[in-house]
């Protein structure tokens, strides 16, 4: 891992067509992930993020300030890594670029009201998925899925189960390491085993989905072509098909990141009883 962003790296994870995710750690002590595409380097030791909608993400790292983050570009390379919050700002030089971007200045609903800043700690090199790897680890998943299939618990609605079925949607899914800091990798390979499973083969990033420990809470997050978006959250188990390990995710919350109105979906909110006396 290094402790500063290159300018040629920083070229690169600074355009607008890129997929940004900030990991924090939720209220319940689990990770969740945001899409923020706004995410980007400030020169070559502190991150930005623009702020153009209110999810929970932002009251997170508020309160416990370890984040991970992950910039995925679409000719498949990534940089992870983990970094610190420091402090948000509503006006200064970051304000005005952010304005500035076609993607918010002609915007009149969804322009950058802040700007949140973030000490960098540590980021990957540049890494470059292996079309190869991911299409083996997406068949062995498919084996996997008659086996581990499981729906005890109607957790995905039908557009979220969906969405995991598709052959071709991106997915990440984010743990704590032993210091605390919420950890993303890649597993494009990931798809649904039911109503109430996530399940994956543990290639590409075997080495990394090896250390996700037994019985701890992770997120898995989705996001399409088309920017549709959802997250799930679970207690990660490693079991075993024909003698070959994979990774199995129980759910237990659904959560609707997009806008106009995150929140979670499942379980469903208490319905309220109705008065009928005074």
């Amino acid at each position: 891992m290094n402790r500063f962003i290159s300018s040629e790296d920083s070229k690169d994870m600074t355009t607008d067509s890129k997929i940004g995710l900030v990991a924090t750690v939720d209220e319940q002590g689990a990770p969740h992930i945001s899409f923020l595409s706004s995410l980007q380097p400030l020169g070559t030791e502190q991150l930005t993020v623009g702020q153009f909608c209110e999810g929970l993400s932002k009251k997170h790292m508020a309160q416990r300030r370890e984040i991970g983050f992950l910039i995925f570009l679409s000719t498949m390379e990534t940089w992870r890594g983990r970094a610190v919050y420091e402090n948000s700002a509503s006006s200064g030089p970051e304000y005005e670029i952010y304005n500035q971007k076609p993607m918010f200045r002609y915007n009149a609903y969804f322009g950058i009201g802040l700007v949140h800043y973030f000490k960098l700690l540590d980021i990957s090199a540049r890494e470059k998925l292996s079309k190869g790897q991911i299409i083996a680890g997406a068949l062995k998943t498919r084996l996997i899925l008659p086996l581990a299939s499981s729906s005890e618990q109607r957790v995905l609605n039908e557009i979220s189960r969906a969405m995991f079925s598709e052959i071709d949607g991106l997915k990440f899914i984010a743990y704590l390491d032993e210091e605390g800091f919420p950890c993303l990798v890649p597993v494009i390979q990931a798809a649904n085993a039911g109503l109430d499973r996530v399940v994956f083969a543990l290639n590409p990033y075997r080495e990394e989905l090896l250390k996700i420990p037994d019985g701890s809470a992770v997120a898995v997050f989705f996001v399409n072509l088309k920017m549709e978006s959802v997250l799930v959250k679970g207690i990660y188990n490693r079991k075993k098909y024909a003698g070959l390990p994979y990774g199995c995710v129980d759910l237990e919350r659904v959560y609707n990141s997009m806008p106009p109105q995150p929140r979670y979906i499942y379980p469903p909110l208490k319905s309220y009883e109705t008065v009928e006396e005074f």
